[in-house]
This record gives structure tokens, sequence and C-alpha cells, in this order.
């Protein structure tokens, strides 16, 4: 997994060099963008970092087989592109081991990934791992849960506080809640015990 970097004061005559260099077209890069002002007259400078799409997904693998070798555990990973995303499936007959109580193992392997790359490259990226599909079955059912919790609120009026959550699962949240007429959702709280509250709305 190399990064590639170019410097200039034109940020399409970098991309063009990069797209040329590399043999590949955009959505076939991961790319970020610095700014610098530079000299007396502070020009602006652009810095384009690049990653191509396919070594990064031939890193991950390589990094989760490695990972799961040594926990003892047998896996095969399904890697796929979407746009600037990286969807991870995994499969094992050790799934439960790799998902963890309540699916924080699986969390932690999510971020861990995340963050050895960001290390290695500067490069935020998307990540979305999940093993069996456990993650997709978890959210339709958070999402059945909490549009049953949005017709209490709105029904007695009481508002209710949801536990710590991270941002997708926020998301889900709030996007179930807007289904339901007559009740809002607004996050409070700081990272990483930020926290959803759904409440009636007064006509």
């Amino acid at each position: 997994m190399k990064l590639f970097k170019y410097e200039g004061k034109n940020l399409d005559e970098l991309k063009n060099k990069a797209f040329s260099d590399l043999n590949a077209s955009e959505n076939e890069l991961f790319l970020k963008i610095d700014e610098e002002f530079v000299g007396i007259l502070k020009k602006k400078k652009y810095i384009l970092y690049v990653l191509i799409k396919e070594d990064v997904v031939k890193y991950i693998k390589n990094y989760i087989y490695d990972i799961t070798k040594y926990m003892g555990i047998n896996v095969n990973a399904e890697i796929k592109l979407r746009d600037n995303m990286i969807l991870i499936n995994l499969f094992s007959e050790d799934c439960s081991v790799l998902i963890g109580k309540n699916g924080k193992t699986l969390e932690s392997l999510q971020t861990l990934i995340k963050n050895t790359i960001l290390v290695k490259t500067g490069i935020k990226i998307n990540i979305f791992l999940d093993i069996e599909n456990y993650k997709e079955h978890s959210n339709i059912k958070l999402e059945s849960h909490i549009k049953k919790i949005a017709k209490e609120v709105k029904m007695s009026g009481i508002e209710v506080k949801l536990d710590p959550m991270n941002s997708f699962k926020r998301r889900i949240v709030h996007n179930a809640v807007s289904s339901v007429n007559g009740v809002s959702s607004k996050s409070e709280g700081e990272e990483p015990n930020r926290y959803v509250i759904i409440r009636k709305i007064d006509n």
C-alpha cells in the first residue's frame, strides 16, 4: 500500500498527473488534498495524496488474515468497494468470538483497521466491517425498536433518553424517528458518550 504525493499550484494538473502516472481514473483512487500558503506573497500550494483503492483492499485483507490468525480463527473475507467506502464482510465458524458481546469486538476490529490505515497514510477512509451480516440484522432490529419507542413517546408525551451509541447507529435512530409523525430526535453529549433524546413535538 504505497502513498503517492504530488505538489503544485494547480490542483487539476496535479490530479491529471496522478491519473496518468498511476494509469487510473479518479474513482479508482482515494484522494486527500491539503493546502499551504508559501512565500512572502502567501501563494497557495496544493498537496495531493493518493492511494490506489485496490492496494488498500489487498492490504486490509492481509491485515485481517494476520489478526485472525493470531486469534486462532479461520476467516474468509469478502471486500467490496462502493464509491469511497470499503465494505468488508467476514465469514467464520467462530463468528460469535469475532462479534463479541453486543458487537463490541466487531466494532474494535473496525476501529483498528481504520486507525491503522490512517496512521500509515494520513488518509481517513470510510470502512464498514460486518461479520456474516450481523450489523445488517442488528440495524434492522434497532430501527424497528426505535420506531416503537417513538410511537410510545408520541402517545405518552414523555421524552426518552437512549444509551450512548456511535454516529452510525445515531443516524439509524434519527432516520427511524423521522418516519414517525409527531416526534423528533436530537443528539446530545460528547463523544464517545453521545446519545439521542426522543421528544414529542408540541403542536
